[in-house]
């Protein structure tokens, strides 16, 4: 459970700041790109975080270093069509998130993840 939500969770905020960096200052939806923006670093975090104590430090350093290069990629200009979508995206991965921090506080409280 914590791994799969700590991928779903990474892509949905490697999309989503992948399309806030293509789109820059020209977006006119300000309220989307702050809510998308806070939505996906937070997540990000959580995820970071919730993936070092239940997978470790490989694999969330390996994902987290390519989300953030992703990031910087030239992918953002070739995914616009879907820019609309950002704020679900970034809304999505928080939500992953959560699902981790549950999955971490089953571990905690050696409650087996289903």
């Amino acid at each position: 459970m914590i791994f799969w939500s700590f991928l779903i969770g990474m892509l949905f905020c490697g999309l989503s700041l992948t399309l806030l960096h293509a789109e820059g200052a020209r977006s006119g939806d300000k309220f989307g790109s702050a809510g998308t923006m806070f939505s996906a670093w937070c997540a990000f975090g959580m995820l970071l975080m919730a993936g070092t104590y239940g997978l470790g430090l490989v694999i969330p350093a390996l994902v987290a270093a390519a989300v953030l290069v992703l990031r910087g990629s030239s992918l953002g200009t070739r995914i616009m069509p879907i820019a609309k979508y950002k704020f679900p995206l970034g809304v999505a991965a928080l939500l992953s998130s959560v699902v981790a921090w549950l999955g971490v506080l089953n571990l905690m409280e050696e409650i087996p993840n289903v």
